[in-house]
């Protein structure tokens, strides 16, 4: 008579990897994506903040915060009026490119950046140096020597998506 069930000397099926090595599962760099650099990711798929949303997905964490994303909006209603196609192409880059929006930072995390950066641009700066490694822009107001100075002493690097590609890459 045939038994039912398991055969004896058939191996048991082992866990998945990610089960295994759950505990020495590496983190991801934080990469912080400025408004600019999801804008330029939407007008043009040729360009390099579309490759780092497209092509380095796998190997950082990207985010953004709510004062960003609504950067993001405005700039593409205002500058681009009856072009709703990129609010699609915006949407659909967030569906296959995960990214994470954070919270806004605290008023006084904001306010303390006065001496570094102007006012427009500290809630993005202050989440940066909250939360992520990079801070990705193509706005030239963050490529200063100060705010570049001032982020690596607190441990962020300020890059163009260019310089983040070639760094990656190297």
């Amino acid at each position: 008579m045939r038994r039912i069930g398991r055969r004896s000397g058939r191996r048991r099926r082992q866990p998945e990897e990610h089960y295994i090595s759950a505990g020495m599962a590496r983190t991801k760099p934080k990469v912080f994506l400025d408004a600019s650099v999801l804008i330029a990711a939407v007008l043009s798929s040729s360009g390099g903040s579309f490759y780092i949303l497209s092509q380095l997905k796998g190997d950082f964490e990207f985010q953004t915060n709510s004062f960003g994303f609504e950067e993001v909006i405005s700039v593409l209603d205002r500058k681009f009026p009856g072009r709703g196609d990129l609010k699609d192409i915006l949407f659909l880059l967030l569906g296959t490119t995960p990214v994470r929006i954070l919270a806004d930072p605290p008023y006084e995390a904001v306010t303390s950046l006065a001496a570094y950066i102007n006012v427009e641009d500290r809630p993005i700066l202050a989440s940066a140096l909250a939360n992520s490694s990079f801070l990705l822009t193509l706005d030239h107001d963050f490529l200063t020597d100060t705010v570049i100075s001032f982020s690596q002493r607190n441990g962020v690097q300020v890059l163009t998506p260019r310089d983040f590609i070639e760094r990656h890459r190297a």
